[in-house]
């Protein structure tokens, strides 16, 4: 018999739990489409970061994902699942990523390069 295919894992801070748990049973994802969906997000979020402003170049890919996770995790996937984890869309959750950024940076400081 073979495997069953394995469900993602979604890296979730501890305050989005909620709001996961409420876009996935909202969208009711199968599990091709919640892998897909996550593959789109993880995409997304890598491109954003290489494309990310100049007050953030001092992140690393890993940090700038932390602070996506901390900021947008739930839209981010809720948006990924609308489009069906079509990476022909990827501009399109790109866009949204910068603007979760965005919104994120007008609560706080910019920051600053130190060295």
């Amino acid at each position: 018999m073979p495997a069953r295919p394995s469900i993602p894992v979604i890296d979730t801070p501890e305050h989005h739990f909620a709001a996961m748990l409420l876009v996935i049973l909202t969208r009711s994802p199968d599990n091709a489409a919640l892998r897909a969906a996550a593959s789109l997000a993880d995409n997304a979020a890598i491109a954003s970061w290489a494309l990310r402003p100049d007050h953030l170049v001092a992140l690393t890919v890993e940090q700038y994902r932390q602070l996506l996770d901390y900021a947008a995790a739930p839209q981010v996937l809720d948006l990924a699942l609308y489009l069906g984890g079509d990476r022909r869309q990827l501009r399109t959750l790109m866009d949204q990523i910068a603007r979760e950024i965005a919104e994120l940076l007008t609560h706080y400081a910019r920051p600053s390069m130190q060295g």
